[in-house]
């Protein structure tokens, strides 16, 4: 089914933005975006940020096209069949990123580059552009399949009113996907002075059970909206990075919000989002709530 006019994204046709520095990771990030770009009949710009040698390109026509024709030729066998083009920027990978994104439909990047230390698992730049980007970003995370699977799309749920952008972003992604979403709430045993006076295991479902309605009552647009779509919840008790990335197994796509119930408006990025950047599976679809 056709995604309607009123429930499309407005930066739907943007470009799909996608860093690359060289690196292992930003290479198969370019895969994934050329392939992202192919489904959804977007064009594809690859930018190479740096200040100093975009500096000596703003000033050498000659450099430029060298530089560039270098990442096209590198990049030819993944990006064949797409309309991409190859950028320099004389910027920080960051700002260049979330400037290029204020027009697209998505930023796609690695969640590691060249400068970031191997026993880092997300790098600088992914982490500053999932934090201020203003469009969808999808990183490329350690574990993630050089393609994309033909699983579920998973979404990280809350129920929470900051969640509804991500829960519309999976339901759409499943449709064209022709696939379906597994949307799995987590309720994480407490860790409070006095705890072990308590049986943690009956409160924790306890409050799972309260959760429910409140999840699927906000999961019930989005349903009515995809009745193509099938809808598995997954009501569990645990750490919710933990038990997020578990249910991801196999997945095509993990969606989550940048934060949810607990997360402070001026925190773009909360600690269960943070996480699942470092230990999912599969891609992480980053949307930010509107609000």
């Amino acid at each position: 089914m056709t995604q309607t006019a009123e429930n499309a994204s407005p930066q739907a046709t943007g470009p799909v933005v996608c860093g690359y520095d060289g690196s292992r990771d930003a290479r198969r990030a370019v895969a994934w975006a050329a392939q992202w770009a192919r489904d959804h009949g977007a064009p594809l710009r690859i930018i190479s940020a740096d200040r100093a040698v975009g500096r000596v390109v703003a000033f050498d026509e000659t450099a430029r096209a060298n530089v560039e024709g270098a990442m096209r030729d590198q990049l030819a066998e993944l990006t064949q069949d797409v309309d991409a083009t190859f950028s320099v920027i004389a910027d920080s990978p960051v700002g260049a990123l979330i400037e290029a994104g204020r027009g697209a439909s998505a930023i796609i990047v690695g969640s590691r580059g060249l400068t970031a230390r191997e026993d880092f698992a997300m790098g600088s730049t992914s982490a500053g552009v999932v934090e201020h980007a203003t469009c969808p970003v999808i990183v490329i995370t350690p574990r993630t399949p050089d393609t994309p699977s033909g699983g579920p799309v998973v979404l990280a749920a809350d129920g929470s009113k900051a969640n509804d952008p991500a829960a519309a972003f999976a339901f759409a992604q499943a449709e064209r996907r022709g696939t379906s979403v597994r949307a799995v709430h987590t309720v994480e045993v407490p860790k409070l002075p006095g705890a072990s006076l308590f049986d943690l295991d009956t409160l924790a479902e306890s409050v799972l059970a309260e959760d429910e309605q409140e999840v699927t009552d906000a999961l019930a647009p989005h349903d009515a909206r995809h009745p193509g779509v099938d809808l598995e919840l997954i009501l569990v008790v645990g750490d919710p990075a933990t038990t997020i990335a578990d249910e991801a197994s196999g997945a095509s796509l993990l969606v989550t919000g940048s934060r949810g119930h607990g997360g402070f408006a001026g925190m773009l990025l909360g600690s269960v989002s943070r996480r699942l950047l470092q230990t999912a599976p599969c891609a992480v679809a980053v949307i930010r709530p509107t609000d």
